[in-house]
């Protein structure tokens, strides 16, 4: 957008060059695909950061369900990208934790992105035996996470791509 700016290009004039016909028949939802993620974290403060961070990098929603209630009833959804925080599980259930994320893992369009404690090796090696997109020992904030959800993000979006190609061959 600063680039933008920077050219003289109004918003109006961005707006209106941006304008594009829908194809028929496709009962007016929008091509684009909806990328959500599911922050599984027993710590409020990482949920609300996660949150603002998948935000700031482009992600349409982020679920970050305090219980394992609202746990068990993400399960049933799809998420592109799913981090899950070893060190606090959401409501202290280590086992329910592993176990949703290694049903999410078995999902070919899920990205999984493991927190674990900084002296946990074994939370390592479950990661990455597991695929993990990204294991993280301890958790960071500021422009490093923004560019590793912006990240994930352009891989989820470029699966999309290609499930659509070879859905259309």
């Amino acid at each position: 957008m600063m680039m933008m700016v920077a050219l003289g290009i109004t918003a109006e004039e961005l707006s209106n060059s941006v304008k594009t016909r829908e194809p028929e028949g496709w009962g007016g939802r929008l091509a684009c695909p909806q990328l959500s993620c599911l922050v599984m974290s027993g710590d409020a403060g990482l949920r609300q950061r996660l949150g603002a961070v998948t935000e700031l990098s482009g992600w349409s929603t982020c679920e970050t369900p305090a219980s394992s209630e609202g746990l068990r009833q993400a399960v049933d959804r799809e998420f592109q990208l799913v981090v899950v925080d070893l060190a606090n599980p959401v409501a202290g259930n280590s086992a329910e934790a592993i176990a949703v994320a290694e049903e999410f893992a078995s999902r070919p369009s899920t990205l999984l992105l493991v927190c674990g404690r900084e002296d946990r090796l074994e939370d390592e090696l479950w990661a990455r035996q597991l695929g993990a997109f990204v294991y993280l020992p301890g958790v960071s904030t500021g422009d490093s996470l923004v560019s590793l959800f912006t990240a994930a993000r352009k891989v989820s979006e470029q699966r999309g791509v290609n499930r659509l190609v070879k859905a259309a061959i």
